[in-house]
């Protein structure tokens, strides 16, 4: 062969093998002058849209931070998203790399592209940083984009711990309750639960009764239909004299209760068409006084049977399960850091029988959806979520809507401080907003202080559909991703750019140098073949 067609099909074939092996890469790691920055993602979701749980790798360049801290930020590919908190914080380490982790049950902002990495000597920023000042940069892989999470079929506002008593200690209960409620009304929440502890105790200033009229005033006092308001008692205003008191003053029509007063109860939101039902599971501890959670058992027999009769009567009917326990459990799923800061929470001691039996139900449901408040544990601390490595139901732990406790890594709760600034008249409250798809529950944790969203606290949770016998229901993309993610995944597949750009939609790149190259080929065949006619 002429030794000029020969040099040329080489350059064309390395073209070719650079193009291939470099291309990928780009996406998932970038750099800048100062850092680099690679993402891996991990767990059993690290190959899904949306999930976020990964281990973040910060390497620094010359004449980087020696102290301080990195902030990892999400942004849209070319600006911080500025309606978030920083996703990630990771101490710096004299000059050395260092890795950070975004922990199981995070969901991944859906305007997400990618992230940015900047230097601080504070762990936390007021305002979003410009993603000029970043030190590092890098693009979310693609298979990480394009979260499907169906159609809105349900949604509620969660809250815990509005203590009306607090606002004697000058933390502003009464004004950060009613602004919630108007948030909530402006994000047309369907319904609000309350998790416990709504007041304070008998003989406080005022009075506990006074503290629930006046809890009732503010809501009714709000945007938000007070009708749609649900509340578990929490442990303080606990005794046998004081529980009914809470369905006296806060029960509604739609809530079933096994008995009069019951301050336990249940209702079912009905979906409609093909969405679901949501089944809400308000349960009671039952305490003499309101620091013994940990030393007794918290539930009545009477109680664990009408809980079991309850899942047992749903299972199997395409039902979600939610449930409402104003304790967590000590050391045990979400609301309680390691280590047990806070100590009285509900225990599985061996001699709590009822207890015990409440761990086994919700490890054999662990479709459900356990909420809990009470230790004030701010969402900064990231103790919001856990299933104990799908051992159990999924817990998810509500923050205090008039004074979260930051708890850092020490073994005592600081009542007065967050974790980021002091608990005011005017700072200091968190909640979620929780949106029910077709294909996956969505928790969004808001700092409601600042109107910031808290990434630590902004939590997905697949559906977890079961066939049913009374409500038939239309095929879903949720059944189609799982078919998909079962199949053998190992063989060649059209890549989404592809699909995107040959379906009419947005071109991309790798599509049409991929093309340049083909046709660049078949144009070099012909020459060929005609410089091989010619010299015959």
């Amino acid at each position: 062969m002429n030794k000029t067609i020969r040099i040329f099909l080489s350059v064309l074939l390395a073209l070719v093998l650079l193009q291939g092996s470099g291309m990928e890469a780009a996406r998932v790691f970038a750099t800048q002058s100062k850092a680099s920055v690679t993402i891996e993602f991990t767990g059993d979701e690290a190959d899904l849209p949306g999930f976020a749980q990964s281990k973040i790798t910060v390497t620094p360049g010359e004449g980087g931070a020696t102290s301080g801290y990195y902030l990892v930020y999400y942004t849209d590919g070319a600006a911080v998203l500025p309606d978030y908190d920083e996703a990630l914080v990771i101490p710096v380490k004299n000059g050395s790399q260092v890795t950070g982790e975004i922990t199981d049950g995070k969901m991944l902002p859906t305007a997400a592209k990618g992230i940015a990495v900047f230097e601080s000597e504070t762990p936390f920023m007021d305002k979003a940083p410009d993603i000029k000042n970043a030190v590092a940069t890098a693009s979310l892989p693609e298979n990480k984009l394009g979260l499907d999470l169906g159609s809105l079929e349900f949604s509620f506002g969660a809250l815990s711990d509005t203590h009306m008593n607090y606002e004697q200690h000058n933390r502003g209960a009464y004004s950060k309750l009613q602004s919630t409620m108007d948030f909530f009304a402006e994000k047309e929440m369907d319904m609000v639960l309350i998790a416990g502890d709504a007041t304070g105790d008998r003989g406080e200033t005022p009075d506990l009764e006074e503290q629930y009229e006046k809890h009732i005033e503010i809501i009714k006092g709000s945007a938000f239909p007070f009708e749609k308001v649900y509340e578990a008692i929490g442990n303080h205003g606990n005794t046998a004299k004081d529980r009914p008191l809470l369905a006296k003053y806060l029960g509604g029509s739609d809530e079933v209760h096994p008995f009069e007063n019951s301050p336990y109860f249940h209702v079912l939101q009905k979906g409609e068409g093909y969405a679901r039902d949501n089944l809400f599971i308000f349960m009671a501890q039952e305490l003499s006084k309101p620091g013994e959670s940990a030393d007794r058992d918290n539930f009545s027999k009477a109680q664990i049977d009408w809980l079991e009769e309850l899942l047992s009567q749903y299972e199997g009917t395409d039902t979600n399960l939610f449930i409402v326990i104003h304790s967590p459990f000590l050391s045990f799923g979400a609301g309680d850091i390691s280590g047990g800061s806070y100590k009285a929470c509900i225990t599985f001691k061996t001699q709590y029988t009822q207890n015990q039996r409440l761990k086994a139900l919700l490890k054999t449901y662990k479709n459900a959806v356990v909420m809990s408040g009470h230790t004030h544990t701010s969402f900064y601390d990231n103790a919001n979520y856990s299933d104990v490595s799908g051992a159990f139901a999924r817990t998810v732990h509500i923050g205090s809507n008039a004074q979260p406790c930051g708890y850092g890594t020490g073994s005592s709760r600081t009542t007065s401080f967050d974790g980021r600034r002091e608990v005011t008249p005017e700072y200091g409250s968190e909640g979620y907003t929780v949106e029910i798809y077709s294909n996956y529950i969505v928790y969004t944790g808001y700092n409601f202080s600042t109107g910031k969203k808290i990434p630590d606290a902004c939590l997905i949770l697949p559906v977890m559909a079961y066939p049913t016998a009374e409500k038939e229901s239309a095929p879903s993309s949720a059944d189609l991703d799982q078919k998909d993610n079962n199949s053998d995944t190992s063989a060649p597949a059209v890549s989404s750019d592809t699909l995107e750009a040959l379906s009419g939609g947005k071109s991309s790149p790798a599509l049409w140098i991929t093309l340049g190259i083909l046709a660049t080929l078949l144009v070099a065949g012909g020459i060929i073949f005609l410089l091989l006619k010619k010299k015959k």
